[in-house]
């Protein structure tokens, strides 16, 4: 066997909040507001997430089934970050569980938009969201596969648990 990837959980620990630097000038934030908005955060997450070597495009409808249309959703669990021409360019979908966990499950930034602190906007408003529906902490996971580890760490995230995925080629 030989190591693939490494992944993480990453906890932001109780008491602690992403600190909020807001967006740059020409972005806003938004709850999307209809259909197309919501198709345009998909679109960003998947155009990310498809940056990733072997990945396979998650179409709409499966995607959301298990985020935005799944049993119990709510809309402040999506938000998305808009040009000033209504481009979306980054979006974060959150969860809040039983056990009191505020979990970003995506987070996505364009890549001609990355860079401008979007992401740690996202971050900080999804654990926010999170935490104002009674939260007590927050968490998300990644991998190497992403290069988004030394942005979560930053923002004063620590890592709870790492996982080294193997692989063996199977002789034919």
């Amino acid at each position: 066997y030989r190591a693939a990837h490494t992944s993480w959980v990453l906890e932001l620990p109780a008491g602690r909040r992403v600190p909020d630097r807001g967006l740059p000038p020409g972005y806003a934030m938004r709850t999307p507001a209809d259909d197309a908005a919501v198709r345009a955060a998909h679109e960003v997450i998947e155009t990310a997430f498809g940056e990733w070597p072997g990945r396979v495009r998650e179409g709409f409808e499966d995607w959301a089934a298990t985020t935005v249309r799944r049993p119990g959703a709510e809309p402040w669990q999506l938000r998305v970050v808009e040009t000033a021409a209504g481009e979306a360019v980054g979006a974060c979908f959150t969860i809040l569980d039983g056990q009191g966990v505020g979990f970003v499950h995506q987070l996505a930034v364009r890549a001609d938009h990355r860079g401008r602190g979007l992401a740690r906007a996202l971050l900080a408003d999804g654990f926010a969201a999170a935490r104002g529906r009674g939260a007590i902490r927050g968490e998300l996971s990644t991998d190497s596969r992403t290069g988004a580890l030394d942005l979560y760490l930053g923002v004063g995230l620590v890592v709870s648990q790492t996982w080294t995925h193997l692989v063996t080629d199977l002789p034919r």
